[in-house]
């Protein structure tokens, strides 16, 4: 593979296939594999797919492990246990055109996927499970190789569907919450009906062996294409998580994580006085440590089973992170309290960075060497596999050399790189780095150009000044080497779009990336942090991944991506053509 590869981010869930039902698939993202190797794309950028809880976010999964079934092939076609006739049954329940349409309707694809996952298990159970057969005995495989953490997830998923589907296992009913206990009532359940209750616990292990092998198989599959596949691991876990509630001891449920104030957020008056308040239970580094670290490197060596490179979402936390006392669920209660009245409540805390502040250089030494330590631990278990850093937000001046000398990769975002007061040449960035304008936490760059140059305009109509739209636009243009006739800024277009993609090419950095939507000049944005309306993480492309390969329509921008990759000596290497 060449050393300097690009790549596209782009949500599985995102994806749109010629048969899918409503949602990205692993049949989708093989399509969209084929479309980045025809244009010399090295690796496909991915966010999380653990399975997610109600809220559908891949940043609050339910499991550090177990797959989001949604991700799954559930046609026939992808389901050898489900025959056609059954598929059809299924699927005249529901107006799969409409599914099919807009964005991810996720309460409507959910029902249906199941429906079809427990069509298909059903007939396994009646024709493959218990008999001589090879599937069989590779089922009863997976169960026994992943028993150490899929038992725990197995009973975690049937007390939540005893939940009502809710995963917050501190209000289910008393015996559930704890693990013994909710062991204890299964098992005396079982013994009225065992094969009942054992039919349930398999399901949700079946449905992991699917997902698993359909992940394997879309892996081979990227492989012999010469693609990567990039996964994302978050540095912490929901609170109502199974990790969580099935191993407490390595969880501290008195602090939770997040990020200090920033005045960014200018609509969230939280998080401009007290910060971002993630709700992720912090790490007993010291118990794990005892432990040999044994669940981040079962976390990591799943991952690495998928994935031929990962980025570690907020990376900062391993050298320490922003905390709060109090549970995100009573941020209303603490906005208009003084620091005074806040640390009465909790005890005398007060939101800050654990397990130290960078207050000192000894502080700054002892958090330097702690994760330090935590990365060396996730570079072993992660073994060939790449390792990528996102290290925004409040950087320490120790993070980047420290990860230099780890041999992680760190982001580079352009617009946010200066030296010297001038934006930074991408010329000069380390090949050890990974540049992008964009994550999925942020506006495509047509959407912010077009929005940064409307204030801009509109505040010189009235005679002002906007000097963070015009401080902006500015800095993109310097970079991009994007001409301003008279010093008046351009407005976006498939020229400005070619020179942002083109100056990202030929920095120096190893890795570069661009969201999927800035690649098709979208505007629609995959999340707004923050924003609870039901329409985060369902963004989905205009057109299927096939279209994108072999559509005459998109056979410009196909030519434009492999020329471009090509001069700016980006195209993967492939062998025999």
């Amino acid at each position: 593979m060449n050393r300097r590869l690009a790549g596209i981010l782009v949500p599985v869930f995102s994806i749109r296939g010629e048969r899918d039902l409503g949602i990205g698939d692993v049949s989708s993202l093989r399509d969209f594999v084929n479309f980045a190797a025809e244009t010399g794309v090295g690796f496909v950028q991915l966010l999380p797919i653990n399975e997610t809880g109600p809220d559908n976010s891949p940043y609050n999964a339910i499991s550090s492990v177990a797959i989001e079934p949604m991700t799954l092939d559930c046609t026939p076609e992808g389901l050898k246990d489900l025959a056609s006739g059954g598929f059809a049954e299924v699927v005249a329940e529901v107006d799969l055109a409409a599914l099919k349409a807009g964005p991810v309707q996720y309460a409507e694809v959910r029902v249906l996927k199941h429906k079809l996952l427990k069509k298909a298990y059903d007939s396994f159970c009646d024709k493959v499970l218990g008999r001589v057969d090879t599937r069989a005995a590779d089922f009863e495989d997976f169960c026994k190789g992943q028993a150490a953490w899929l038992n725990d997830y197995c009973l975690f998923r049937l007390l939540m569907d005893r939940e009502g589907g809710s995963q917050v296992w501190q209000q289910w009913r008393e015996e559930y919450q704890d693990k013994d206990r909710a062991l204890a009532a299964i098992a005396a359940e079982a013994k009225a009906r065992p094969e009942a209750i054992d039919r349930e616990l398999r399901y949700h292990a079946y449905v992991q062996w699917i997902a698993f092998t359909q992940w394997a198989e879309v892996r081979a599959h990227a492989d012999a294409k010469g693609v990567s596949l990039m996964g994302d691991i978050p540095f912490g876990v929901s609170l109502y998580s199974v990790d969580v509630w099935a191993d407490l001891e390595i969880f501290d449920l008195d602090w939770y994580g997040g990020a200090p104030p920033e005045t960014l957020f200018k609509d969230d008056e939280f998080v401009q006085k007290w910060g971002q308040n993630w709700g992720i239970p912090l790490y007993r580094w010291d118990v794990l440590e005892g432990r040999d670290f044994d669940w981040w490197r079962r976390r990591i060596a799943k991952t690495a089973e998928i994935f031929g490179l990962f980025r570690i979402d907020h990376a900062l936390g391993f050298y320490r992170i922003y905390s709060f006392p109090w549970n995100p669920v009573r941020n209303a209660e603490f906005l208009p309290l003084s620091h005074e009245e806040a640390a009465e409540r909790c005890g005398g805390r007060l939101p800050g960075f654990r397990p130290r502040p960078d207050d000192s250089e000894e502080a700054k030494a002892a958090n330097r060497a702690e994760g330090g330590e935590y990365l060396r631990m996730i570079l072993d278990a992660a073994g060939d596999t790449e390792v990528v850093a996102e290290d925004l937000g409040t950087v320490p001046d120790y993070v980047r050399p420290s990860l230099a000398e780890l041999g992680i990769a760190g982001m580079k975002v352009p617009q946010w790189e200066f030296t010297d007061g001038h934006v930074s040449s991408g010329l000069h960035y380390p090949n050890l780095s990974f540049a992008t304008y964009a994550s999925h936490d942020h506006a495509p760059m047509r959407a912010q150009w077009e929005q940064q140059l409307g204030l801009l305009r509109e505040a010189n109509r009235n005679g002002h000044d906007h000097w963070e739209a015009r401080h902006f636009l500015e800095t993109l243009c310097s970079f991009a080497g994007i001409e301003r006739l008279h010093g008046e800024i351009p407005d976006y277009s498939a020229e400005v779009w070619h020179k942002l993609l083109r100056e990202l090419s030929i920095s120096n950095a190893d890795r570069v990336a661009v969201l999927v939507n800035d690649l098709l000049l979208d505007t629609e944005r995959i999340n707004v942090p923050g924003v609870m309306d039901g329409t985060n993480w369902s963004y989905r492309l205009p057109m299927t991944a096939k279209a994108l390969l072999n559509g005459a329509e998109f056979r410009e921008l196909r030519e434009s991506l492999k020329n471009l990759l090509n001069e700016t000596g980006r195209s993967r290497r492939v062998n025999g053509s």
